[in-house]
């Protein structure tokens, strides 16, 4: 590799100089420790940058530019986030307390997430605590990555601070929150956080659900949504909720039969709290669930109300689950109980409820053969070997 030099370069220099290179013919290896010397040299900057804020501290340098504090003058001159800010703040501050911190961050031995990790740990237990095992965390921080580095020095501030770990975590799960809105458009957003209890307890259910299949398409994150949506369904199904107006906490789906008949100008079927959804979606959903007719007046008023009844019986769900074991879209190996029973000929087509006219299908292959219009071969009309 040829390194030009320059005489006191700037930094928009040296990336300057960088980006002049052509790297289109560059092997995979060759990137990659391209890549890692770059991480390194970036590291070494984020030092320097902490080395030249310290003395700018120092200097009171922010109150010269009308800034109330540092971190207020690094969010606005440096465009930085909240948190960005008083992390390059607190390593500028605890650094010098912490030697061999700090030596080995200009050696390039350890990135600045690492010493961030170490000062954060000062601030919380006093860097003379640190300083005393500096040695062992500057160690481990040579081997793990800072997510696994912050774990250690929680077990550190539970040994020399125990109370003041326990207020920790106190605070952390009164932050806790959840908040479930919709958009515009019909999706819905979820965010929140949750203490380390509630976390913890959450991702491993949600960890159970995740399992790839073997035709896996869908991205860990869609996973991850499709296994929190399994997983409410199942508590749903379980009848274990407690009754919300008397009756078992349920989604209602109203549609008129031209919609479930795909009739043209039928209405959009309705979802109780996302509102319309697709004649398919429709039609998915009405394939194995508690159907209620409804009778309506001229005007659209009910005038009667039938019996609610499964689409598909609960003996004839066993004999499904006896008969195919499992989802039989081909190549997909999901058990019974991450299944529904779908009509091959739709029951507001006329096709009949019995087993020659179902099959199981998991949930995302429901969806891929209604809204995305999948056509299962005949063969699959046959009982499975």
């Amino acid at each position: 590799m040829v390194v030009a030099l320059v005489s006191d370069p700037s930094p928009a220099r040296i990336v300057e100089l960088f980006s002049a290179r052509d790297i289109d013919g560059w092997t995979d290896e060759a990137l990659a420790e391209d890549l890692v010397e770059l991480r390194r040299s970036i590291d070494l900057l984020e030092a320097e940058f902490a080395r030249r804020l310290r003395r700018f501290e120092a200097q009171r340098g922010y109150l010269s530019e009308r800034a109330a504090s540092l971190v207020a003058w690094l969010r606005n001159r440096c465009r930085m986030s909240a948190a960005a800010a008083a992390q390059q703040a607190e390593v500028a501050r605890r650094v010098p307390e912490l030697p061999e911190t700090g030596r080995a961050l200009e050696a390039g031995e350890i990135g600045f997430h690492h010493a961030a990790v170490i000062a954060r740990c000062a601030t919380e237990v006093g860097a003379s605590e640190v300083r005393r095992v500096e040695m062992t965390l500057v160690d481990a921080a040579r081997k793990l990555d800072p997510g696994r580095l912050r774990l250690v020095t929680r077990h550190l501030r539970h040994c020399v601070d125990p109370d003041g770990a326990l207020d920790a975590a106190n605070d952390e799960h009164e932050r806790r929150w959840l908040s479930i809105s919709q958009t515009y458009g019909g999706l819905f957003v979820i965010d929140g956080q949750l203490d380390a209890e509630g976390g913890a307890l959450v991702r491993a259910a949600i960890n159970a659900l995740d399992t790839p299949a073997k035709d896996e398409d869908r991205t860990p994150r869609q996973r991850r949504a499709d296994a929190l949506v399994e997983l409410v369904r199942r508590q749903l199904q379980g009848g274990t909720l407690p009754e919300v107006a008397g009756q078992r906490p349920h989604v209602t789906l109203t549609a008129s039969v031209e919609t479930l008949q795909h009739a043209p100008g039928a209405p959009a079927a309705e979802l109780s709290w996302a509102g319309p959804v697709p004649a398919e979606t429709a039609r998915r959903v009405a394939c194995d669930a508690s159907v209620t007719r409804v009778t309506l007046d001229a005007s659209g008023e009910p005038i009667g109300v039938g019996r609610t009844s499964r689409t598909v019986p609960p003996a004839m769900r066993r004999a499904l689950a006896v008969r195919d074991k499992g989802c039989r879209f081909p190549g997909c190996d999901r058990p019974p109980e991450w299944t529904d029973a779908h009509h091959r000929r739709h029951w507001a087509d006329g096709g009949e409820t019995k087993l020659d006219n179902l099959l199981l299908l998991c949930r995302r292959h429901h969806r891929v053969v209604h809204e995305l219009g999948c056509e299962l071969g005949c063969e699959l009309a046959a009982a499975p070997p």
